[in-house]
């Protein structure tokens, strides 16, 4: 729960003053049915005690759910709103998903529903104005990994002025592959495939080499295109491709300290950026520096955070920050701002 007094200034040049009140809830009634049948809501609601001008009394309904898991020691349901988490991308529905395991690591899984609505209130979207469905097909083995093939459809219904368009937004279809290596680390890469425009929307490739039990050494390869919907008026502007390297290396001293350095190489169409950091932390104190400058301007900063636990009860905490910037590359003079933080939890 928060409250927080701030005030506005509308566009009649008047001003408006506001108490607002928030707070969120979590419920997750488990273990009912033999452990297996879970009902779960994740809701936050405002409520606006001075309400001067414009009322901001809300609410948000997250997730609201019953999810049965292991019928027939195989079978997950899932009944509800709630939000699907693939590779090919999240989507929040109000509908129903299932994910049934087969022999050998076999995994079929699908939903369908309609969109859960933006504004999160509980009146459901109509599923013609709105709605998904996806399946995916997996398997888990030592030898191959974990691959799963995806497939994911979104239709809205939108007009512009008096015309109606194709309610297609998205349809795509997508690869997920990671797998643990013995003796060296792990791999991990997606591939996403746009059928709408027929070409790849998105690409990752990453891996980690663990050296020696106190040393790895971490490498990223990302490639994107704006994940605009197929039927939005947005293409107008056009798009541009992304692409970035990351290196990472990573080093424990002992069981406390860990020092860590990092760079990456951003390509944006006709524009570049590079970025680079190096940090060091301990179990209860963190200190980075981290740097960046081309397409996004140019920044140094330092950072550190701290958390100390008194007993099994209290924990302090605290954070400071400093930066000297620039918006815009060649900028004539550069900006600086610093904050700092301190509290407790219990």
């Amino acid at each position: 729960v928060s409250s927080y007094l701030w005030e506005r200034s509308e566009l009649d040049s008047t001003d408006t003053r506001h108490w607002q009140n928030a707070g969120t809830l979590g419920l997750r009634l488990g273990r009912i049915a033999a452990r297996d049948l879970e009902i779960a809501t994740t809701l936050r609601g405002r409520l606006d005690s001075r309400s001067q001008g414009g009322n901001v009394d809300d609410y948000h309904v997250y997730d609201l759910y019953a999810r049965w898991r292991k019928i027939a020691l195989s079978l997950d349901v899932t009944v509800g709103r709630h939000r699907i988490n693939w590779a090919n991308g999240a989507v929040g529905i109000d509908g129903g998903s299932a994910d049934v395991r087969f022999w050998k690591g076999l995994e079929l899984g699908g939903y369908v529903g309609s969109l859960s609505p933006n504004d999160g209130r509980f009146k459901m979207t109509d599923y013609n104005e709105g709605h998904a469905i996806g399946a995916r097909l997996g398997n888990r083995s030592k030898s191959l990994g974990t691959v799963f093939l995806t497939f994911a459809e979104r239709r809205v219904q939108r007009s512009y002025g008096s015309s109606d368009v194709d309610d297609l937004a998205a349809r795509n279809y997508g690869i997920d592959w990671r797998k643990s290596l013995p003796r060296f680390g792990s791999l991990y890469g997606n591939l996403l495939f746009d059928q709408t425009r027929m070409r790849i929307e998105r690409g990752h490739l990453s891996a980690r080499w663990d050296a020696t039990p106190g040393i790895s050494l971490q490498g990223q390869y990302r490639y994107r295109r704006p994940g605009i919907a197929y039927n939005s008026i947005f293409w107008v502007f056009g798009d541009t491709e992304y692409r970035e390297g990351r290196l990472r290396l990573l080093v424990r001293v002992n069981p406390n300290w860990t020092l860590t350095v990092g760079g990456a190489l951003v390509d944006i169409g006709d524009d570049d950026a590079q970025r680079f950091d190096i940090g060091v932390s301990h179990r209860y104190v963190s200190l980075m520096v981290h740097a960046k400058s081309g397409a996004s301007g140019t920044t140094t900063a330092l950072s550190g955070d701290l958390m100390y636990p008194l007993n099994d009860f209290w924990t302090l905490r605290g954070g400071s920050h400093y930066s000297t910037y620039e918006l815009i590359e060649n900028q004539d003079a550069s900006n600086s701002e610093a904050s700092a933080w301190a509290g407790v939890r219990w």
